[in-house]
């Protein structure tokens, strides 16, 4: 059980193939339900837990280890695939039919998985900062940044409010010694681990029944990097919605919970409304 990569009252659950999950609840008297991913849950608590004022919300842990079903042909872990699997099953144990999901960068990915494989669970997708990379990459510059000015130097870039830098620091020691390779890989370029091919990625966007919601800031150094793929994203997926709010950077769990929170409640009513 990793607790430690949660802020406040961790839970354990078993799913019938053997792998244990660490997840939070909140928001339990509310019937509709959200279930969001991310590797952990410090500075996403406040959003959480705004979520959970008109939600049933779930946060489950994105892990880097343990027993794993979704391989790669070397034998290997295919944690794009893995993440979904993952939280699909979580749903399935807890007798969740139908959710929405709401994922915040690399907690996208277990959404697009979900999307692509069981649609018919998902009432909404909300795919914030994250799209599927299907355009060349525009430039490198947050991972420049954090190669080149280090973590401090990455997160004054990423980080409107000064005071969240040190919570972030915090939170991301939570993840311990990972393999680095796996995050560029398996959560930024998870197109390519999850569809065979970009033609069938691109089939997947047009066609989608499922209301996906797309936000971005316009100053995340990420947006920025691949600007045409989320252009094109934006653009070519049936049924989707998407938002740029002006100055927001990477980190908006830290800058504006409420603000992202709100962006959910929004996307969830409209995408009810049927146009």
């Amino acid at each position: 059980m990793e607790a430690n990569k949660i802020k406040g009252e961790a839970k354990s659950l078993i799913l019938d193939n053997g792998i244990e999950l660490t997840y939070c609840e909140r928001g339990e008297k509310n019937k509709e339900v959200i279930i969001c991913g991310e590797f952990f849950f410090h500075t996403f608590i406040p959003m959480i837990e705004k979520l959970a004022e008109r939600f049933h919300v779930y946060g489950v842990v994105m892990r880097f280890d343990g027993k794993a079903v979704e391989l790669n042909e070397d034998g290997s872990t295919n944690w794009s695939r893995q993440w979904g699997s993952d939280i699909y099953n979580f749903a399935k144990k807890l007798n969740i039919s139908k959710f929405h999901y709401v994922g915040k960068c690399h907690g996208s990915v277990p959404g697009w998985y979900i999307a692509k494989n069981h649609p018919e669970c998902l009432q909404s997708f909300s795919s914030f900062l994250l799209v599927p990379h299907l355009k060349a990459q525009n430039s490198n510059k947050f991972f420049e940044v954090a190669k080149n000015e280090g973590i401090d130097g990455m997160l004054k870039a990423t980080i409107r409010k000064p005071e969240g830098i040190k919570l972030k620091i915090e939170e991301m020691a939570t993840v311990g010694k990972v393999d680095v390779t796996i995050i560029p890989k398996y959560a930024v370029n998870f197109a390519e681990n999850i569809w065979k091919t970009k033609k069938e990625c691109i089939e997947t966007l047009e066609n989608i029944e499922v209301p996906v919601g797309y936000l971005f800031g316009s100053d995340d150094l990420f947006f920025q990097d691949h600007l045409d793929s989320n252009i094109f994203a934006m653009t070519n997926t049936k049924n989707s919605r998407a938002v740029i709010l002006n100055g927001e950077r990477h980190f908006m769990e830290l800058d504006c919970p409420d603000r992202i929170a709100n962006e959910v409640f929004i996307f969830i009513e409209e995408s009810k409304k049927n146009y």
